[in-house]
């Protein structure tokens, strides 16, 4: 049976129902966070909560479970979690609509676990293709610059465009034309002066695979442009559920794929 945390208590997923009410179904009024699960196990909890409070804080959404009450549902979801790897998501809406004026609802919680295939091995050998999509742009200055947010739209049709392309992700600028993200994946460029990512004040999801490389040293932050996407010796993609990957091609263009990120995904 597929369990699910919603709203303080654990239950069967198949329970689970969505108010129509809800101000994250109405309005994309909430954030979200996904974590791997491998065997029963999930990757990164402590990131990804810290990561999430931080969020809920800017955004003005008072949940009653502390960290510790959270991890311990995300512990329980996991261990329940289909093998062997698994994508977890933790949910956090506002309530219902009325609940942000009235003061009367509490938030929306739900914690859901599904079946997830990584990338196969040869792309983790080989490298895949990524399109930088200039028209889809990222506000850094934004309200919702930086946040995982229930309203996702625009990084969703940028994925689905470069899909399209024959593309594994889609490469983005923000307002100002700087390097910023990838639609579900942080960016990196390799240099010989060192393994550089985009900062976060340039439009960047702090992402936990991110954070962790920063942590250690294994790679900057540093503003990147169009032309460094071109002269890097190599491109790299990251995320909690593929890890490092190496990128082979860059709107068609072939690019090497060397050992970084083999190298870097062995520091997580």
């Amino acid at each position: 049976m597929s369990l699910a945390f919603w709203n303080g208590r654990t239950t069967a997923a198949s329970e689970v129902w969505i108010d129509p009410g809800d101000s994250g179904f109405l309005f994309g009024d909430g954030l979200f966070e996904t974590l791997r699960v491998d065997d029963g196990k999930a990757r990164d909890v402590e990131a990804h909560l810290d990561r999430l409070y931080a969020g809920l804080a800017r955004v003005r959404i008072a949940i009653p479970e502390d960290k510790e009450r959270l991890a311990d549902a995300v512990a329980t979801v996991a261990a329940a979690a289909p093998r062997p790897v698994a994508r977890l998501r933790i949910t956090i809406t506002s309530g219902r609509a009325s609940g942000r004026t009235q003061g009367r609802d509490e938030p929306t919680r739900l914690i859901t676990a599904v079946p997830y295939e990584p990338p196969a091995a040869e792309l983790y050998r080989d490298g895949v293709a990524v399109r930088l999509l200039p028209q889809y742009r990222i506000d850094s200055g934004g309200p919702l610059a930086g946040l995982k947010s229930l309203s996702y739209q625009s990084y969703r049709l940028a994925l689905e465009r470069a899909e399209s392309l024959g593309a594994f992700e889609a490469l983005l600028l923000n307002v100002q034309g700087k390097l910023a993200d990838g639609s579900r994946s942080n960016v990196a460029l390799v240099f010989p002066e060192g393994i550089f990512t985009p900062p976060r004040n340039d439009g960047c999801l702090p992402g936990t695979v991110r954070r962790r490389l920063l942590e250690r040293g294994a790679i900057n932050e540093w503003p990147l442009s169009q032309e460094d996407l071109a002269m890097a010796s190599e491109v790299l993609l990251m995320n909690s559920l593929i890890g490092v990957l190496p990128v082979a091609k860059v709107n068609g263009r072939g690019i090497p794929v060397g050992t970084t990120a083999a190298r870097l995904r062995d520091l997580l």
